[in-house]
């Protein structure tokens, strides 16, 4: 058996893994068949060439999981160019935050609401924007005072329409979010000029959400209620946002730093909405 081969298919293997989208059923799905793909070539006689079969399988593995993720890489050039001031900001919550909140909501809505609200989720979105991020959570110590908003359409795909009405409405399209896989989220910006952010705030990251992605807003949605109701949560979470902010000025390598708590936090609000 050739280890150079074997080494080449462990680190293209691993590569692909980091580079795919971040479901665990999917990364499991793909080493259990590679087990099985290796039993396969051995039990049919040709195990001589199951390194060499697999390290084929893992190159295009890699090459697939870049196209499906070209969006995202989009997306972070775009980003770079929207949000070119990538500067960590902190600030503790304050009433204020849920009036500009609503404020932006009475004023989107004027643009978008008559038009467009047919497509809009009865149950997450039924009258245009909600409010997500750490700016929804009453009381919280610390955050970044950009507000995260979000409206869940019924659509498979963004109408071409309304994204011109919301950058009409001053909101720039930076491309598929992150978190979803074939762009169930798209997300835009409305940056607030230096000058207003004293009348108006920072300013909105808004996604909005297709059918596959509801999920995931439902979650955003329960996560930031459990930490408004559960003081000890939130501090803890407020803490860690504090020690990161200690040490880090970027808004990346703050969000990067955050997954230390987030998953476990968010795991507590899924229990705490079924005792509910």
């Amino acid at each position: 058996m050739d280890l150079r081969l074997i080494k080449i298919w462990i680190l293209s293997f691993i590569v692909a893994l980091g580079l795919m989208h971040h479901s665990r059923t999917r990364k499991m799905f793909h080493i259990v068949f590679i087990l099985c793909l290796y039993s396969l070539i051995a039990l049919l006689g040709f195990k001589e060439y199951a390194i060499r079969i697999i390290v084929l399988y893992g190159f295009i593995m890699i090459i697939w999981t870049l196209y499906e993720r070209r969006l995202l890489f989009q997306t972070f050039i775009n980003l770079y160019y929207i949000r070119q001031d990538n500067t960590l900001i902190l600030k503790a919550w304050t009433p204020k935050w849920k009036e500009e909140f609503q404020n932006e909501k009475v004023r989107l809505n004027k643009i978008i609401l008559s038009k467009w609200k047919h497509i809009f989720h009865e149950e997450l979105s039924p009258d245009g924007l909600v409010h997500i991020g750490s700016t929804s959570i009453e009381n919280i110590a610390l955050a970044k005072p950009f507000h995260d908003v979000a409206i869940a359409i019924t659509r498979k795909h963004l109408p071409q329409n309304f994204r011109e009405d919301l950058e009409k409405a001053g909101y720039k399209y930076v491309g598929a979010a992150p978190h979803t896989l074939f762009c169930q989220d798209h997300w835009f910006f409305n940056v607030t000029p230096m000058n207003e952010i004293g009348a108006k705030g920072y300013g909105f990251d808004l996604h909005v959400l297709l059918p596959p992605a509801h999920q995931w807003l439902r979650e955003s949605l329960n996560f930031c209620q459990y930490l408004t109701e559960n003081p000890i949560d939130r501090d803890r979470y407020s803490r860690l946002k504090s020690e990161i902010a200690q040490t880090e000025t970027e808004i990346n390598v703050y969000a990067i730093k955050k997954q230390k708590l987030v998953p476990t936090l968010l795991e507590r609000s899924r229990q705490w909405v079924k005792t509910r």
